[in-house]
């Protein structure tokens, strides 16, 4: 498959680019890069497409990026990307900056009954109706000179994403949706901005899937440690999991180790935790101090009731018939772990069921999708729900 494209290897030809596409209205992006070993990815290639050719900038010889950072926040130029949490990533490293307006076509497609994470691959086929191969995939882009397999791949990557946000948007359109769908693209890029706000990094501890076992004062300890996990991870540029990993940050959270030596006799923790890491670790943990009271029963993971179970299936069961009306997919609306945040919200104690005229919402819970599930969510926490064993406990494990 043909396609036509440039590499820019060099700043003087960036810059004519970069003015030549500020007349756009729409511009394709994407990224190829490398995170492997690294806590930050290392990009490769940035490509660009206009719809008709196909630009391969490379990072390795370019070092003046003023124009591109120009073109990426230009207003009136809508960036299209395709699964673009990654990239944004690499955006605000690289760049210190993010692509705006931002549209991400997998985002958008999930709207319009193609499930939530369709690959660019099928999206292609399914919308324009044109095969393309996976092809490098797994290449190394960090390499040079790059193959002409490696560049035509990337092309392509790039090629007809503005075909796809023109369909998808007229779709959209069509249907009420697309200020859902801006909606969610918004968000997806206030994610990546906090992943680098330190503020956000206190809480880190409340996402442990365990934290919930812990007392005040142990998730105190497991606090400090996220939070030096999160500062190490960036200063040595390596993987959270080479520092430690979440089971290391839990146990060591559970046993308080007060010592180097009692440390060392905790088996099967990542081996910079016994050496290079142990005295680090231990002054966190004895400096460490509890929590607020309140914490620790406000933590998600807890295991749910007879009564509870019941309500999150019929919970689930109004999510799917939801999505199937409206083909907007289920993880779009509301995933189990928002699910279960919302009954905790609504149920009035651990023995009565919820009977409230208007739900209480998670505070990031985006008015669309609150009149989307008030009433189906209300009917199905108001259903009354038998003890284990009744007809409506085996009806929801037969549904589930």
């Amino acid at each position: 498959m043909s396609i036509d494209y440039e590499i820019i290897s060099s700043n003087e030809r960036l810059a004519e680019l970069c003015e030549k596409l500020q007349s756009q209205t729409v511009l394709a992006l994407d990224t190829e890069f490398i995170r492997v070993n690294t806590f930050y990815p290392k990009p490769g290639l940035i490509q660009l497409s206009d719809g008709v050719s196909a630009f391969l900038l490379d990072p390795l010889s370019i070092d003046q990026w003023q124009p591109l950072l120009n073109l990426l926040t230009a207003p009136d130029i809508v960036k299209v990307l395709h699964a673009g949490s990654e990239d944004l990533i690499l955006f605000l490293d690289f760049f210190g900056c993010l692509p705006q307006p931002f549209f991400d076509t997998q985002k958008a497609a999930a709207f319009l009954g193609h499930g939530p994470s369709i690959s660019y691959l099928n999206l292609v086929k399914t919308l324009i109706g044109v095969e393309l191969d996976k092809g490098e995939t797994r290449s190394d882009w960090l390499q040079r000179p790059l193959t002409s397999q490696q560049l035509h791949y990337a092309a392509l990557d790039v090629k007809y994403l503005p075909s796809l946000y023109q369909q998808l948007v007229a779709e959209l359109v069509s249907k009420s949706r697309l200020k859902m769908v801006e909606e969610e693209c918004e968000l997806m890029r206030q994610l990546a901005l906090a992943t680098e706000q330190q503020d956000n990094w206190e809480d880190l501890y409340r996402q442990m899937g365990a934290a919930w076992r812990l007392d005040a004062r142990q998730l105190g300890a497991l606090k400090s440690l996220c939070l030096w996990r999160e500062q190490q991870a960036r200063l040595r540029n390596k993987p959270r999991t080479w520092i430690a990993r979440d089971p290391d940050l839990i146990t060591l959270a559970q046993r308080m180790p007060s010592s180097v030596e009692a440390l060392k006799k905790i088996p099967d923790l990542t081996r910079s935790l016994y050496n290079r890491d142990a005295e680090a670790v231990i002054d966190l943990i004895l400096q460490s101090t509890a929590v607020d009271p309140d914490i620790p029963a406000s933590l998600e993971g807890a295991p749910l009731d007879n009564l509870q179970r019941g309500l999150l299936k019929s919970m689930q069961r109004a999510v799917r018939d939801v999505a199937s009306q409206t083909e907007i997919a289920e993880e779009i609306l509301a995933r189990k772990k928002v699910l279960i945040q919302i009954l905790r919200l609504n149920q009035q104690d651990a023995g009565s069921q919820c009977a409230k005229e208007q739900l209480v919402w998670p505070e990031d819970f985006q008015p669309w999708r609150q009149s989307l599930l008030q009433a189906p969510l209300q009917r199905a926490l108001g259903k009354a729900v038998g003890p284990v064993g009744s007809t409506d406990d085996q009806e929801g494990r037969r549904h589930d």
